[in-house]
């Protein structure tokens, strides 16, 4: 397991961090090797600890800031930090990582894996409210317009605004409440505040090659999220030919911290899954497919999928759904 966070001085800090950059949020104890690496316009401080498949996880937007890591915010450009993300498993000597992405990070997922594909030893999307490029299936739902609210009316009512939506309101206890309130304590809101034009160093991922990606991969899903983001899930895990996805109940856009045991149970299922080597395509069916058509949701054998987790394990049942 991985935990980092960008630092350096404002001159240094050119581009990404405060949406999509690489902090990652698995807690480490004694014996945790620590660094900082430079990858020119940033200085990444990370810890490493633990064994197995490295699993690196990716924040969605100002996500997930720790105090006890010194950080600096950075603009955020998600087109920018798969190539942190690649300098940072150099460094580290790992040849290739489970990639988790949450929100915005999945965007930071897609494109690392289409840019280095043979890095990817698995991927797990959970609240991926933005498809690859070429999607088609249009958006009917507006999208909130976070950059005016923070413009208009100030961070602290544009937070207000957020755990108001359906994905947030009445799903984390008080204790969550407040352990975001406090992480956002520490973020500027450059990103939303302030224009800067993506480096378009690494283009989004394109649906037509998506769909077609071997990859392990799992999308999990609150059965509280936002419908357009449960519809990208159902869909991708459709098409792609080594994909599944997972229904949270009770969970919405934070599923990790609204159902944190019931996540953890689908995550680790994929984890084992993915290195025991096991297959099983069984699909969440509680959503009808538009793109799907008659003989197109077969799903074709790739020795390294992971399976559902056994109907003994917590948090399976027969259709794969975490319960």
């Amino acid at each position: 397991m991985v935990a980092c966070a960008h630092e350096g001085s404002s001159r240094q800090l050119r581009r990404a961090a405060a949406t999509a950059a690489l902090l990652f949020a698995f807690p480490t104890g004694a014996g945790a090797q620590t660094g900082i690496i430079d990858v020119g316009d940033a200085r990444i401080y990370y810890e490493s600890a633990g064994r197995g498949t490295p699993v690196v996880l990716i924040h969605g937007w100002a996500g997930l800031r720790s105090p006890r890591l010194r950080q600096i915010d950075r603009l955020s450009d998600i087109s920018a930090d798969p190539g942190d993300l690649r300098a940072l498993l150099d460094t580290l000597g790992i040849g290739s990582a489970v990639l988790v992405g949450h929100s915005a990070g999945t965007q930071v997922a897609y494109r690392f894996a289409a840019a280095f594909p043979d890095r990817v030893a698995g991927l797990v999307l959970y609240g991926a409210g933005t498809p690859p490029l070429g999607f088609p299936i249009r958006r009917d739902e507006p999208r909130a317009d976070l950059r005016a609210v923070a413009r208009r009316s100030g961070l602290d009512s544009l937070l207000t605004f957020v755990l108001a939506q359906p994905a947030f309101a009445g799903l984390q206890t008080p204790e969550i409440e407040g352990r975001i309130r406090a992480m956002w304590a520490t973020y500027s809101g450059k990103d939303l505040l302030e224009d800067h034009p993506p480096s378009d160093r690494f283009p989004p991922a394109r649906f037509d090659d998506v769909k077609r990606w071997p990859i392990p991969t799992a999308f999990i899903v609150g059965d509280r999220e936002a419908p357009f983001t449960r519809l990208i899930a159902d869909s991708m895990a459709r098409w792609m030919p080594n994909a599944r996805s997972v229904v949270v109940p009770g969970g919405g856009h934070g599923v990790h911290f609204q159902q944190p045991e019931r996540f953890n149970a689908a995550l680790l299922a994929f984890l084992t899954g993915l290195a025991r080597g096991r297959c099983n395509h069984r699909q969440e069916a509680s959503m009808p497919n538009p793109l799907n058509h008659p003989g197109e949701g077969a799903k074709r054998r790739h020795r390294n999928c992971p399976a559902a987790p056994p109907r003994d394990e917590p948090g399976a049942d027969p259709r794969g759904r975490s319960r």
